[in-house]
């Protein structure tokens, strides 16, 4: 097990000793101190501070690197918003910092919008990517139309073809390697659930994804087990540890199959990615290395017949189906021949 400690880049507590200490270290004028999102509790860094970047990144005492011993790396709050205020934007410098700093240990951004222009050239390696792949698989699987983080409204019901057009939008902005680096995710505790945002029956599809896509999957803790809500603070129900019997055991067992599908697959872990189909209600895609080929099919509902043809040899990894079906909801891999 590896452990990634959470920290922000864009404020602190306005009980933090900096704040009194250093206000040059935050920005502060004549009409008082600018906070994130205007909750003046939290102020805002000013990232133009010699002596914050000195104390975030400078010496084995500072805060990132403090911590090295402990944590394999850091997922940084408020990523998006790091350093900028104004005319004044310090993101990707920081995000350079802050990589140097943390030695090697895994980097990753919280993001809520476009993230492309801050990864690369010795930006963040990666980025929560709610852009690139929660927001286009909602699109297409959401039966609730619930807002998601980021958006001032719901998101609403699209075909597959323009979430896979969304996929490729905003992978092809960035390298693969910021990519493969970023955490797939359905949902956070800043979002509604996938299971309030899809329905029950659309689930294994939404999962299914999550392992299958490139990236690195991450489950918000209690979307293994079926747990509901409506938005972010509603969604941060506590995991119910004391009453096993309301975990939907099925949800269960179908997480634990599909992370040991992509845990005994190569491909899906470290391999490329040919999109083979993508209609209204069905998508199709290849995951390949040079020793193995994974041909992935999801279904949202019956909808139209999708032709890839299955060699002989072809076996089915997840899913149980022999032919390429017409009916859905479906989630189903196989692998082809070498």
């Amino acid at each position: 097990m590896r452990l990634v400690g959470d920290l922000t880049t864009n404020h602190c507590g306005i009980g933090h000793p900096w704040f009194a200490e250093r206000p040059d270290m935050f920005y502060v004028g004549p009409d008082g101190y600018e906070s994130w999102l205007g909750v003046p509790t939290l102020p805002k860094f000013n990232w133009g501070s010699g002596e914050l970047r000195r104390r975030f990144f400078d010496g084995p005492d500072a805060v990132v690197s403090r911590w090295l011993d402990v944590f394999d790396g850091w997922r940084v709050d408020v990523a998006n918003m790091t350093g900028r205020r104004g005319a004044d934007d310090y993101n990707h410098e920081v995000g350079r910092l802050f990589r140097q700093a943390a030695r090697g240990a895994l980097v990753v951004a919280e993001h809520t919008t476009d993230p492309t222009r801050d990864l690369d050239r010795g930006g963040w390696h990666g980025t929560m990517n709610y852009a690139g792949f929660l927001r286009p698989v909602w699109s297409w699987l959401t039966t609730a139309d619930l807002p998601v983080l980021g958006m001032p409204a719901g998101v609403p019901r699209r075909p597959a073809a323009t979430a896979v057009a969304t996929m490729r939008a905003f992978g092809a902005a960035a390298s693969w390697r910021s990519l493969v680096h970023s955490w797939t995710l359905l949902g956070s505790h800043d979002t509604a659930r996938i299971r309030t945002v899809v329905g029950a029956g659309l689930v294994e599809v939404a999962a299914g994804l999550l392992v299958t896509m490139p990236g690195t999957p991450m489950v918000y803790s209690g979307d293994e087990i079926g747990q509901e809500g409506t938005f972010g603070e509603d969604s941060r129900r506590p995991f119910p540890w004391h009453r096993p019997q309301s975990w939907d055991r099925r949800t269960l067992d179908l997480y634990r199959s599909l992370i040991a599908l992509r845990r005994a697959s190569a491909a899906l872990r470290h391999g490329g990615l040919r999109w083979v189909h993508a209609g209204t209600d069905t998508l199709a895609f290849l995951r390949e290395t040079a020793d193995e080929r994974l041909l992935v099919l999801a279904r949202r509902a019956t909808g139209e017949r999708v032709r890839v043809p299955l060699p002989a040899g072809t076996q089915n990894l997840y899913g149980g189906a022999t032919v390429i079906p017409d009916d859905g909801p479906t989630f189903q891999v196989w692998r082809l021949p070498a």
